[in-house]
């Protein structure tokens, strides 16, 4: 009987060993995705996701990419600056970077972040509300929590449904799992009043030029785009995409843009941790990645 359960717990270690996840954050991967970027990448050593599997990578990726045009036109850029920063323009409205943990909840932190800052920028800072990523993987029930969502269904719970603020209803999904929805009596956990923020309405933009003027004029947006796997290595630069290896797709807040050496580019912020990239921002060539396609945003109803 003894042989019986030991010839078991062998065969249990070898298969758990066999089904193991390989690595995909590797030495050779880091070392071969540094000679070919033009961005500055980081060492395996001080990597962020060393060691971490291609599922661990893909779950970071919970935008359900939807098809359509991959770019936009640019439009008009004449009128607006060379180079926007909403940290610069809005100090105390521009929200500090997040980490949204293993769980496929972009698409709640960009839509929630972007009402935030919205929030502050249209009331002129008399709305302070750090709004709550949780609330949308919980009780959005458009989109699936940490198995994805889709930008403008979140943007539709935020016009009708509302959002109340993290200190209310914290972010406790990093793990992957879900805490339910609070439906009656709901109680915040700061002990304030459940309440409640809304986007007046929600948009879509053709052109660069109108995703430019509404940056400029309220306020960072959001957009989902295609993450290739060498933009797992970027530590700083302008990120211009090599790989072809397509891992998923990722919502994120777009807050300014620039030029750097004739490059044009984006300036966001990332919901990776402040560890990440530049500080948890990074900055993308335009028209990479399918990036401006599936930018969107809404107006902060403010009383």
């Amino acid at each position: 009987m003894r042989s019986l359960i030991i010839f078991a717990l062998l065969i249990a270690a070898t298969f758990a060993k066999f089904h193991e996840p390989r690595p995909f954050i590797t030495k050779d991967f880091v070392e071969n995705s540094k000679e070919a970027s033009s961005f500055e990448t980081y060492s395996f050593e001080d990597h962020p996701f060393k060691g971490w599997s291609r599922k661990d990578l893909k779950s970071l990726l919970g935008l359900k990419i939807v098809p359509g045009n991959t770019q936009i036109p640019m439009g008009d850029l004449r009128a607006l600056p060379d180079a926007f920063d909403s940290r610069t323009q809005w100090k105390n409205c521009v929200y500090a970077v997040k980490n949204q943990g293993k769980c496929g909840s972009c698409w709640a932190f960009a839509a929630s972040e972007v009402l935030s800052d919205r929030l502050c920028i249209a009331s002129e800072g008399k709305i302070m509300a750090n709004l709550s990523p949780q609330d949308l993987v919980s009780c959005d029930y458009l989109d699936l929590g940490c198995n994805g969502g889709i930008p403008v269904m979140s943007w539709i719970t935020l016009r009708f449904k509302g959002i109340t603020t993290e200190s209310c209803f914290p972010y406790t999904s990093g793990t992957g799992s879900v805490a339910s929805c609070p439906f009656f009596n709901a109680k915040c956990a700061d002990g304030a009043k459940w309440t409640k923020f809304y986007a007046a309405n929600f948009y879509m933009f053709s052109t660069v030029q109108q995703i430019k003027e509404s940056i400029y004029a309220k306020g960072p947006v959001e957009t989902g785009f295609q993450v290739y796997s060498d933009f797992m290595n970027y530590k700083s630069g302008i990120y211009v995409r090599q790989s072809d290896d397509l891992l998923g797709g990722h919502a994120v807040k777009v807050i300014g843009w620039g030029t750097e050496n004739s490059t044009d580019y984006w300036v966001v912020q990332n919901s990776w941790g402040p560890a990440w990239g530049e500080s948890g921002f990074f900055r993308i060539k335009v028209g990479e990645c399918g990036f401006e396609s599936q930018m969107i945003a809404g107006d902060a109803y403010v009383k």
